[in-house]
């Protein structure tokens, strides 16, 4: 019930006239339950009383004007009304959702447990806030209608309203059981649901499809599939008997006692005569209802249950504590940047990533890190952006650690194009900018993808920036290649103008010459900027001011090109084995 209610004051901070008009549908509802029996009753007095066909006819139509002026709103309330605020509500909700999943430390998407419950607090939040607010309402609505038909059936006969209070009190013990075992079924079917998910995406996204079809992967991917098949069966068998039990024993308490209700009323009405026949009807008419009442009543109250457990997951993940927090200062332009005796490991249990890392940058130098896969250079530039925190060590931006700043003013001054970039199902304009855009902003995006040498591409574009890229949602859009992707995704870092450029593996979908051009432009804009290279190829690394390469998480040479090459070590070792795939001879 707490997380209900917590619940239920999101909802009423999102959109309050929901709230209110919840509650008064489910009102006129309960009173409406009772409403028809009281008809019934006036209508029976009056025909036993000897009224005439005028007076009759005058309460029923009465009551047609009432049934007629009841649906007019239940109708507007929901044909009309509820859609439309149900639509404000999930943008509301998934506003903060989103907000809070742009927020999280990115390490919580290395802990599988978390992620579960965070794919799950996306994916169930709103259908359980609007189940919430539906079976509030109905519940409102039962509850109303309980009283009145109560003192119905107490003004007929005490033992049937205690026989049908009975009745429920065992279904709901019955009820709270049953939701426990789903509960437990649905928690080991999570994770095979996601996994079965993975692979539906894998024969899906247009990414895998090449691959699948050059590949004996669909095999290994049969195999996977039929494997998760078999567990989840397993699962579903396992509860299934335990379901199966509970529903037939809840079923079984629903059916004796409205027998026994029914039982009980023919005997008063037929042996001991304590129920006069016009009684009777009222009588049979508002215990089938009551029983109906409570019997729904019963499962509402397991839903709110089933809701509060869900909506456990939700605040769990709304509320979950930061690692990378906020600063309280602003950063301004980078003069310096240094790395102290750096450490960092994902997880708890997880290989030292880096380990023992110093370096030193200045404004304005180019500075390219290498290594093998593995060595630790991306994780470093992850560490510079704040996307994780070190576990030793610091990084000092202008001399002051990169935690005492904000993290949109320390991020502000950064552009990084990242190894695994994406390309979003929106206009080629709104990619480069990485947000709204602008007319204002024309000549920047242009001059954004001219630099990153896209500007042949943007001359056969339909719509110019404009056009709307993939088609995930739109038929038309333009699908780009590798290269051309990378290109845009580089047109970004060159749109924010930042002071420090990260370029992780930023030529690896280009050519050769597309490759020199792209180092070129990246020369000709940086100017005073700060750019890190981060590449497997050597070649780009020659007009590097310094160079730093990593083994194992460590920094085991930094230097010039030609001081690296004089010092024969790792780096000369590489230079000159990809040297060789361009000459005639070895080396």
């Amino acid at each position: 019930m707490k997380n209900n209610l917590w619940l239920l004051g999101r909802i009423w901070k999102y959109v309050p006239g929901y709230v209110v008009w919840m509650a008064a549908e489910g009102i006129i509802w309960g009173i409406n339950h009772s409403v028809s029996i009281l008809y019934m009753k006036k209508l029976f007095d009056a025909l036993g009383m000897g009224a005439d066909f005028p007076a009759a006819a005058a309460i029923m139509l009465w009551y047609a004007v009432y049934v007629a002026l009841f649906y007019i709103f239940h109708y507007w309330y929901w044909e009309v009304y509820n859609p439309r605020v149900r639509e404000k509500l999930h943008v509301a909700m998934h506003g903060e959702l989103f907000a809070q999943a742009v927020s999280i430390d990115l390490a919580k998407y290395d802990d599988p447990a978390f992620y579960n419950d965070f794919v799950w607090a996306m994916d169930q939040a709103f259908p359980h806030a609007v189940g919430l607010m539906e079976d509030t309402g109905k519940l409102i609505n039962r509850v109303v209608a309980s009283f009145t038909l109560t003192g119905v059936l107490l003004s007929v006969d005490t033992q049937m309203a205690v026989l049908i209070f009975a009745v429920a009190a065992v279904r709901i013990g019955l009820a709270l059981l049953d939701n426990r075992v789903l509960l437990f079924r649905q928690e080991a079917l999570n994770p095979l649901e996601r996994r079965e998910l993975y692979l539906n995406r894998v024969f899906q996204l247009p990414d895998y499809a090449k691959q699948l079809r050059v590949s004996h992967v669909t095999q290994l991917l049969f195999g996977e599939l039929d494997k998760n098949v078999r567990q989840k069966r397993r699962v579903i068998s396992g509860y299934g008997k335990k379901t199966a039990l509970l529903s037939f024993a809840q079923n079984a308490v629903a059916v004796a006692g409205e027998s026994g209700l029914l039982l009980l009323v023919l005997y008063k009405t037929m042996v001991t005569k304590e129920v006069g026949l016009g009684s009777f009807a009222v009588a049979v008419y508002a215990t089938w209802k009551m029983a109906w009442l409570l019997r729904d009543m019963v499962d509402r109250l397991m839903k709110y249950h089933e809701h509060g457990l869900f909506v456990g997951k939700m605040i769990g993940f709304l509320q979950c504590p930061k690692t990378v927090t906020d600063g309280t200062q602003t950063a301004c332009a980078l003069e310096s940047l240094t790395v102290q005796n750096l450490g960092f490991s994902y997880g708890a249990k997880g290989a030292r990533a880096l380990q023992s890392v110093d370096m030193e940058i200045r404004r304005g130098e180019r500075i390219a890190i290498v290594g093998y896969n593995g060595a630790g250079k991306t994780t470093l530039t992850k560490l510079l952006m704040r996307l994780y925190d070190p576990d030793e060590g610091e990084i000092l931006y202008n001399g002051r650690n990169i935690k005492e700043y904000t993290l949109e003013s320390l991020r502000n001054h950064i552009a990084a194009v990242f190894q695994d970039y994406r390309i979003f199902a929106c206009t080629l304009a709104e990619n480069v900018t990485g947000g709204p855009y602008t007319d204002s902003q024309r000549g920047q995006v242009e001059k954004a993808l001219l630099k990153s040498d896209f500007g042949d591409r943007l001359l056969r574009l339909p719509n110019g920036i404009q056009t709307g890229l993939t088609r995930e949602f739109d038929p038309s859009g333009t699908q780009l290649s590798g290269g051309e992707q990378q290109k845009i995704a580089i047109a970004r870092a060159f749109f924010k103008d930042a002071d420090l450029i990260i370029l992780d593996e930023p030529s690896s979908a280009l050519d050769p010459d597309a490759e020199y051009a792209l180092h070129q432009a990246v020369s000709a804009y940086a100017d005073r900027k700060t750019v890190i290279f981060i590449s497997h190829r050597l070649s780009t690394t020659r007009n590097a001011d310094r160079i730093f390469m990593f083994e194992q998480g460590r920094v085991i040479e930094s230097g010039t090109h030609e001081q690296l090459l004089a010092a024969n070590g790792k780096y000369a070792y590489m230079f000159r084995l990809q040297a060789e795939k361009y000459r005639e001879q070895p080396v």
